[in-house]
């Protein structure tokens, strides 16, 4: 598939039975005609490319006939260069409705959100701050809709209204790559809802952190009680590591290999492995772990055996007099230390599994300074007490 030259290829390779018959999937007519099938849901879809980028044009939910007249209509455009989505009168471009379009988006984008609440966050914000969208077709959908939706919390619940219209615009955005509604995004800010939309108060918000010097005693309170409940041993590990708490909730005992503790990928927010060197704190809290049957957790809930939940150890610090701080805010306890002590940022920046430079650099940057981390990461328990 390409440009004003393209090759079609063999063409009306299905049949009108197969397409009656088919199951949940992609199958290609040839020539850049496909059939998606979803459910009950059938569409037709016309792919090209054009000016060196690959683009998806909806057909609707027709006939087999008539998909491949209107694929070979777009085919005769790509031919000398035009661009059959913007060539295509809006009436006769693909009417898919914004509920239609935020389920795509969902189940397209399901398998990379690493935290299962994230999908179920997108879906309620959505529907409960949306509702007025959903059965609008997305190319009817304007400024002023959306704007609709958000004024009654723009001011009342900032953060939730930026995110609901952050959603709204990533979801516009498929669509309009798919060739579904033309451009610009109207649940875009700048230049758009920014001039309909009151100005929000700037709130900064940062995760309390225990002070550095206070850091050992508080430290010392949850070491204390590490054996009375999972909170509390989460939160020793969690410091130790100086991780995230849904990284420390969701680690295995088989991440461990001798002095070192590996997290795959898939469980990192960043999407890259990472490897955490165990000091003798950390080595020790370990050793007086218990193992329970049925799970590969180190930490898991005794109810359920699935990870505890955050607020588990946010308790857990709550009952160690800790109330004023957060779990995460841990990590920039430990940052502020390790600057404090003199090592080198990025040996602090790699601990805390932050991606530091630009794509360029970090595209040459092999390694993760793990043996030199361990001296460091030694240091951090000393400091603590460690228990020991």
């Amino acid at each position: 598939m390409g440009g004003p030259n393209m090759r079609t290829g063999i063409i009306n390779k299905l049949t009108a039975k197969s397409v009656q018959s088919a199951s949940d999937g992609m199958y290609s007519d040839g020539g850049g005609l496909f059939l998606r099938v979803r459910g009950h849901s059938k569409v037709w879809l016309f792919r090209f490319t054009r000016d060196g980028k690959k683009r998806e044009m909806g057909l609707g939910s027709v006939s087999l006939a008539e998909a491949r007249k209107k694929a070979a209509d777009a085919r005769a455009k790509v031919t000398v260069g035009l661009d059959p989505i913007a060539e295509r009168p809006k009436l006769e471009r693909q009417r898919v409705a914004f509920s239609e379009a935020v389920e795509r988006h969902l189940a397209t984008n399901n398998p990379t959100w690493s935290n299962p609440k994230h999908r179920q966050q997108w879906h309620n914000t959505l529907h409960t701050y949306a509702a007025e969208l959903m059965l609008l077709s997305v190319d009817e959908i304007t400024a002023a809709h959306v704007a609709d939706c958000l004024l009654p919390i723009w001011l009342e619940k900032p953060e939730t209204a930026s995110r609901v219209r952050g959603r709204i615009e990533k979801v516009l955005s498929g669509c309009i790559a798919r060739g579904e509604r033309l451009g610009p995004n109207p649940a875009a800010l700048k230049d758009n809802l920014q001039h309909i939309l009151p100005k929000q108060a700037v709130k900064v918000k940062h995760h309390s952190a225990v002070p550095v010097d206070d850091a050992a005693t508080a430290f010392g309170a949850l070491w204390d009680k590490r054996r009375t409940g999972q909170g509390y041993a989460a939160a020793v590990t969690m410091i130790l590591c100086a991780c995230r708490s849904g990284e420390v909730r969701r680690m295995q005992w088989n991440d461990i290999d001798g002095t070192t503790i590996t997290l795959p990928a898939e469980r990192m927010k960043m999407r890259r492995s990472h490897r955490i060197p165990i000091n003798s704190g950390l080595a020790l809290h370990l050793s007086e772990t218990p193992r329970w049957a049925g799970t590969r957790l180190i930490h898991p809930s005794k109810s359920t055996n699935r990870p505890i939940s955050d607020m588990t150890i946010a308790q857990a610090m709550r009952r160690c007099g800790l109330s004023d701080y957060t779990p995460h805010g841990w990590r920039s306890t430990f940052s502020v230390w390790a600057k404090r002590e003199g090592f080198a940022r990025e040996l602090a920046e790699d601990q805390l599994a932050h991606t530091i430079g630009s794509k360029v650099e970090r595209a040459y940057q092999r390694e993760d300074y793990l043996e030199q981390r361990r001296a460091m990461m030694e240091r951090w328990s000393q400091f603590l007490g460690g228990g020991l």
